[in-house]
């Protein structure tokens, strides 16, 4: 018995079913084995058990989730997948065709004078300049398809794409010279003066295209005798302003100057970059040789004309200024070696300049360029301050009319309480406060600036402006951005060329006081503000429903604007409509959109603002959202919900006041007031959305896989 298993007596007293015995290998059997096979043989039943039942085998089923069982079953398994199925067809796009009545006659475009279609077209390309996709396809359409349409379109057509020819690839600076250097008897046109524009990212210079040499730009500058425009484009200038890997390209600019005198080439547009700047190794101050080359290529005919300058990439490091001190070359009694701010100066007929990544800009760098600008844009200068714009105002603010500052560290508002004083002609104010990281894996996007506008400085504005842009405000407390709210309140009167207005702020206040601070200064601000919107005239689709419409006009089109133009003076001072400056009834919009913003939206009729039925988010909100206003209506009574507290009675009472005027001329009014904090990318709820036009059928978590399909 050495070779046998011993059995427990323990698990022997304790079974209670039945035991089929071998009686030839009685010793052999082991009880815990559930799967050994039989044959039928005389079976000895032990004394007091039940009669043994045969063991039904069931197919083992996945465990269920708590979710997944309380639901009911089906009775029927809906197949998911099958091989070969007919997939859901595509959403079609809204069919935009004209419907009305038409006398089927197709206008002669072909007979339109030749400018007026090189217009048409460059407004229907858009932008083919961009390295994205959409530029690409803008620029095959014009090259491939609308110059193709017909003789009289082809050279318009061309035209407009080779007036700023789109360069995307590595391929396409060889194939333009190629092109411009054919003789004239072997082209359509003369390819060589229609180009009056050249952008070139560097990425098309640095790197070489397959079976081809590096790009030499001086081949190409000769064959351009039109151009006027011209721009190297380094990614590293652009949002986010991030450094990314790239093949170092460096030109002496001597002999690209050179090669444009040559063909006697007047610019109307450059862009210094300092990574395109060729380094003198033998040079003994860096800086110094460099401002030297800027400051002689100013004073060349290229640059004789100059009307606009675009400046990247001076640094501290390489390019700081060089002082008086430094100029051990020269020995006449009081010369000052060039500078940047010195050498932009040459320029006589400059009116537009930008500095983009330029550390530089610092301490009296501003006051010793021209006085004669127009236009002045800083963006991602991290040395700029408000002292510092409001030392340049005193010298050069006169004549200043837009102010572009995006993306400066330490600049807030605080230059905005001298603007109406110093800069008396500015029509455009556009700032955008959001900052970007130097590196995608830190966050070290901080303002430098203590407060954006303390509450002790109070805003003043041009009666020039016509546009006021203030993107991605923060650190604002809410005393300062009421005072600054209330400052265009108060100023409309004095505003009457606005046309757009555009704030976006982020104030950190709690939940319940920013929905009554929003509500208030958002709904004031569109009733001084927002011109009232009216269907455009629908009978102009064609000549004959244009017919139509002037042989029985309706009463609901108005042809009045603004100020009196020809129509409105032909017209007697009785049939001519009166336009009111009272604030008619505003109903503040039940959506509330993604970002904790608030869009409302105006409405005549007391019966369309009874109607909706608005989301429920405070007492006090709900309370408020059916109160209208009248400049000469009385305030109708108060019910009881009105007057539960002293406090809520005090914030609805800037509803029943009217204001002091109503400008109503803003074709956009946008204004955001939440506390969020801006980010390089914002994730909304469109971002998590399936955008498949198309696909399977939806995922039945019950319904099991059929074992005769196939799925990759």
């Amino acid at each position: 018995m050495a070779g046998t298993k011993r059995r427990s007596t323990r698990q022997a007293a304790t079974r209670r079913r039945s035991v089929y015995l071998d009686p030839e290998t009685d010793d052999d059997f082991e009880a815990d084995s559930d799967e050994d096979a039989y044959q039928p043989v005389d079976i000895i039943e032990v004394a007091q058990e039940p009669a043994p039942k045969k063991r039904k085998l069931s197919v083992r089923r996945k465990p269920q989730t708590r979710s997944k069982a309380a639901k009911t079953r089906q009775t029927s398994l809906k197949r998911v997948f099958k091989v070969g199925k007919v997939r859901k067809p595509n959403a079609e796009p809204v069919s935009k065709v004209f419907t009305g009545p038409s006398d089927g006659k197709i206008p002669k475009w072909a007979e339109l004078p030749h400018n007026v279609l090189k217009q048409i077209f460059v407004y229907a390309a858009g932008d083919t300049q961009t390295w994205v996709r959409a530029s690409h396809d803008n620029a095959a359409w014009l090259k491939l398809s609308a110059a193709r349409v017909c003789r009289a379109f082809s050279e318009p057509a061309l035209e407009a794409f080779y007036d700023s020819p789109g360069i995307h690839n590595t391929q396409h600076p060889h194939q333009l010279l190629e092109l411009l250097q054919e003789s004239n008897d072997r082209r359509y046109i003369n390819y060589n003066a229609k180009v009056h524009s050249l952008n070139i990212d560097l990425r098309n210079l640095a790197y070489s295209a397959p079976g081809r040499p590096v790009f030499d730009l001086l081949q190409l500058i000769p064959q351009l005798p039109q151009l006027r425009h011209m721009q190297l484009l380094h990614q590293n200038y652009e949002k986010p302003y991030r450094p990314r890997k790239q093949p170092k390209w460096t030109t002496q600019p001597r002999e690209l100057i050179k090669a444009m005198e040559d063909r006697d080439i007047h610019l109307r547009t450059w862009r210094w970059s300092r990574d395109t700047i060729a380094k003198n190794p033998l040079a003994q101050d860096v800086a110094l040789d460099l401002y030297e080359k800027i400051s002689n290529a100013h004073e060349s005919s290229v640059f004789a004309y100059l009307t606009r300058l675009i400046v990247t990439g001076f640094n501290v490091d390489d390019s700081l200024e060089p002082s008086a001190s430094q100029s051990n070359d020269h020995t006449v009694e009081g010369y000052s070696p060039p500078g940047l701010a010195t050498s932009i100066a040459k320029l006589p007929a400059l009116t537009d300049l930008s500095f983009i990544s330029c550390d530089i800009i610092m301490e009296k760098f501003l006051q010793r360029l021209p006085t004669n600008l127009q236009r002045l844009e800083l963006s991602n200068c991290l040395e700029i301050t408000s002292d510092m714009l409001r030392d340049f105002f005193d010298t050069s603010g006169a004549y200043l009319k837009e102010l572009e500052l995006n993306n400066n560290a330490a600049l807030n508002l605080s230059f905005t309480q001298s603007l109406k004083e110093k800069c008396p002609r500015l029509e455009v104010l556009k700032m955008d406060l959001q900052l970007y990281s130097e590196r995608e894996t830190t966050n070290d996007a901080i303002e430098l600036y203590d407060e954006l506008l303390p509450e002790d400085e109070i805003a003043s504005w041009p009666t020039t402006l016509r546009h006021l842009e203030i993107l991605e405000a923060q650190k604002w407390s809410p005393n300062s951005a009421q005072n600054f709210f209330r400052t265009l309140v108060d100023r409309a009167d004095e505003l009457l060329d606005l046309r757009t207005l555009i704030i976006h702020a982020h104030i950190d206040i709690p939940w319940r006081d920013r929905v009554g601070f929003r509500d208030q200064w958002i709904e004031r601000l569109r009733r001084v503000y927002e011109r009232p919107q009216e269907d455009p005239f629908g009978g102009i689709g064609s000549l004959k429903q244009f017919r139509m419409s002037r042989q029985k006009p309706s009463d609901h089109i108005k042809l009045y604007s603004s100020d009196l133009d020809e129509l409105s003076r032909d017209m007697s001072h009785t049939d001519r409509p009166r336009r009111s400056r009272t604030a008619t009834h505003v109903q503040i919009s039940p959506h509330k959109p993604s970002g904790d913003t608030d869009r409302y939206s105006d409405s005549d009729s007391q019966s369309t603002s009874t109607t909706a039925r608005p989301r429920r988010r405070s007492r006090r909100v709900a309370e408020s959202q059916v109160v209208a206003r009248s400049t000469t209506a009385t305030p109708a009574p108060e019910s009881a919900s009105d007057i539960d507290t002293e406090d809520e009675d005090d914030t609805e009472d800037w509803r029943k006041i009217p204001e002091k005027y109503v400008q109503g001329l803003c074709n956009i009014v946008d204004v955001r007031i939440d506390n969020q904090r801006p980010r390089e990318t914002q994730w909304r709820e469109a971002d998590f959305l399936d955008a498949e036009a198309s696909g399977d059928d939806d995922w039945n978590e019950d319904a099991e896989e059929e074992e005769d399909g196939y799925a990759w």
